[in-house]
């Protein structure tokens, strides 16, 4: 039996009421947990504590002509719910929400391509990444 994979062409990215989605061009998430080494005396191997959550997602758009509203939409600092779904938002795909802010946002143009905005969100939620489905 052979697994179907999945494209990114289904995906589903919004932020706040901005949906970013129709316009995404790449995106890419981590979310990790910090770790404290707490070996000591005569230990043979390291052993560890968890400490806090933290993640970030950082996302490319093209910007579409005469578009003002995301590039306003995105000034760093924003802070909202970030949702996504890598599969699109039909019943039963995945859904993951958290809160974010944006960190950072940049704009690239070159003289015959398109003009594309990189955003970089930096996730702001106790429990982290709400995994759910549609």
């Amino acid at each position: 039996m052979s697994d179907t994979g999945a494209t990114g062409t289904g995906m589903y990215l919004k932020f706040v009421s901005t949906v970013l989605s129709t316009n995404y061009r790449s995106y890419s998430t981590s979310d990790k947990m910090g770790l404290v080494d707490q070996s000591a005396g005569n230990d043979s191997g390291s052993t560890y504590l968890t400490t806090l959550r933290d993640g970030s997602m950082q996302t490319s758009v093209k910007h579409k002509a005469g578009d003002t509203a995301v590039w306003a939409a995105m000034a760093p600092g924003t802070e909202g719910t970030l949702e996504w779904g890598e599969e699109g938002t039909a019943a039963g795909k995945p859904k993951h929400t958290v809160n974010a802010y944006v960190q950072s946002r940049q704009q690239a143009a070159n003289y015959n391509d398109l003009i594309i905005v990189d955003l970089q969100f930096q996730f702001s939620d106790d429990s982290g990444v709400n995994d759910d489905t549609y």
